[in-house]
């Protein structure tokens, strides 16, 4: 326990700095004396209000996922959904992979990172299930079962990007993009370009796709 202030804000400045640490430095740069810095507080209110840096790293997965679910309810077209989830969800930085190896190893974050990352496709397989509904269509597998195709096959594709390859993951792009067309009632040449969100997203943290 510490004797300073629990202010009711102390708690959200040192996950906002900490994102923004990870973000720029990656994960390893994340260190209390770092931090305790960057917020001008001392170590005491980091350790009282996160006792590891592992309960440290869950809250900023969840912030980043309550963040990113809030972005797509309220901008994304539900007549684009398909592309436009492809589009951002395959944005890898080197930072979502250090946080998928985070969580392999460590169960506090690991189980930030399931909790949040089923809330995430839950909530697309409903706005999925919207769209089909709206043209009054049937689904030909459960919208649950194509929101994880989405996310996983997004999530390849990131990370691909990001160790350099090209070839193939253009081509997987491609098949995915012409596959949410016609789940969107559309040809691939009909089909609409997405709306760009990449200056409004938190850079990297929020890319954590499950």
């Amino acid at each position: 326990m510490t004797n300073e202030p629990d202010h009711s804000d102390h708690k959200e400045r040192l996950i906002d700095a900490a994102m923004k640490i990870v973000t720029a430095d990656g994960i390893e740069a994340l260190t209390a004396g770092k931090l305790a810095t960057a917020v001008g507080l001392r170590r005491t209110v980091i350790h009282y209000h996160f006792g590891t840096m592992d309960d440290l790293l869950a809250a900023i997965v969840r912030k980043s996922f309550a963040q990113l679910r809030q972005q797509i309810r309220s901008r994304f077209d539900l007549s684009t959904l398909g592309e436009d989830i492809w589009t951002q969800y395959s944005i890898s930085m080197p930072v979502a992979e250090e946080f998928r190896a985070r969580a392999l190893a460590s169960q506090v974050v690991r189980g930030a990172y399931h909790e949040a990352g089923e809330a995430l496709r839950t909530m697309l397989a409903e706005m999925l299930q919207e769209a089909y509904d709206l043209r009054r269509m049937e689904p030909e597998i459960p919208t649950g079962v194509m929101a994880m195709v989405m996310l996983m096959a997004a999530q390849f594709a990131g990370s691909q990007r990001a160790l350099g390859g090209t070839d193939d993951v253009a081509a997987l792009e491609a098949y995915m993009k012409s596959l949410f067309a016609i789940t969107a009632g559309t040809s691939p040449v009909e089909a609409t370009g997405p709306k760009s969100l990449a200056a409004d997203l938190p850079t990297a943290a929020e890319n954590l796709s499950p």
